[in-house]
């Protein structure tokens, strides 16, 4: 059981003697005047030292409680007494002889409740001229309140990166549609404005490549068309260049093609995607997509091509 205030007080004061001053007798470390540490949780990583010395008790005097059984000293043997009381929030310490000058030993204090910060460090450092006989911390915790506006600037900051990165998204949509693509930021339908024109598209049994799924996209000058084609009973297939046109003529100018790289395994979709330059929202289709191999004679030819 910790030992109460009072029979600290009295332990220190036996301990002690007459309060010190800056004379002592001869063999005697100097005592100073009380000191003031003040512990904030801008500070809580810093460790703060205080001499001690050898047969001199010193008192570590704190304004909040201290957790059950979080004091700690380090090098236990070189104390001829260490004395806590938690709930008082005191701390005793009285060297033995044992403890060489110059020596350095940690002492950490845990607090009661959860504010910030939860614990502190002291380096106690034996010292044979000088001892400090009282040390009052004072601990300055932060309040609930702070919190809270911390946390309503963190929402703050996270909707300001929200906004940002629509913004980005959209001048990417702008400038650079396979760009969305190849980054995964746009696929099937997902990401900006779209149409599945799956469901119209005319398709032969003996076309050379199957495709399985088909969506159009708008964005600000640019629209895009994504394939999905089923190559398992081809040879890979790969873009060389693609033509968008309607049945009167009308070309789009087609900027960028993309494809999803690498080898597929069996059952794997190629998604293929064709960006082109279309200044008039009114350019809907439908259109024809002609596709040529980049090794190979091969073509891909998709009609009934449309856009949102």
């Amino acid at each position: 059981m910790s030992p109460s205030l009072p029979t600290l007080l009295l332990s220190l004061h036996l301990l002690a003697g007459a309060p010190g001053t800056a004379g002592a007798f001869p063999g005697q470390a100097a005592v100073t005047d009380e000191r003031h540490i003040e512990l904030t949780a801008d500070g809580a990583g810093q460790d703060w030292e205080v001499r001690i010395s050898p047969n001199q008790a010193s008192n570590l005097m704190f304004n909040a409680p201290l957790r059950r059984g979080s004091v700690t000293v380090q090098e236990r043997e070189l104390f001829q007494s260490v004395m806590v009381d938690e709930s008082a929030g005191l701390i005793t310490l009285l060297p033995s002889a044992l403890a060489p000058p110059g020596k350095t030993l940690m002492l950490v204090v845990g607090f009661a409740d959860n504010s910030a910060p939860e614990n502190t460090t002291f380096r106690l450092v034996v010292r044979t001229d000088q001892v400090e006989r009282q040390v009052r911390v004072d601990r300055k915790p932060r309040s609930a309140s702070f919190f809270q506006e911390e946390a309503r600037q963190a929402r703050e900051r996270a909707e300001h990166c929200e906004v940002a990165l629509g913004r980005q998204t959209a001048r990417r949509c702008q400038e650079d549609l396979v760009g969305l693509f190849s980054a995964r930021l746009v696929k099937k339908g997902i990401g900006i404005r779209s149409l599945d024109f799956f469901s119209n598209l005319p398709q032969s049994p003996a076309d050379s490549l199957f495709v399985k799924e088909a969506y159009s996209y708008r964005a600000i000058g640019r629209v895009a068309v994504e394939l999905w084609l089923d190559e398992s009973h081809q040879q890979p297939w790969r873009v060389k260049s693609a033509e968008l046109v309607t049945e009167e003529g009308h070309a789009l100018r087609v900027l960028r093609t993309w494809q999803s790289p690498g080898v597929l395994r069996p059952g794997d979709l190629r998604q293929i995607v064709v960006e082109a330059e279309a200044p008039e929202p009114q350019f809907q289709g439908p259109y024809l997509l002609r596709l040529t191999e980049s090794e190979g004679t091969r073509t891909l030819t998709v009609r009934g091509v449309t856009f949102p």
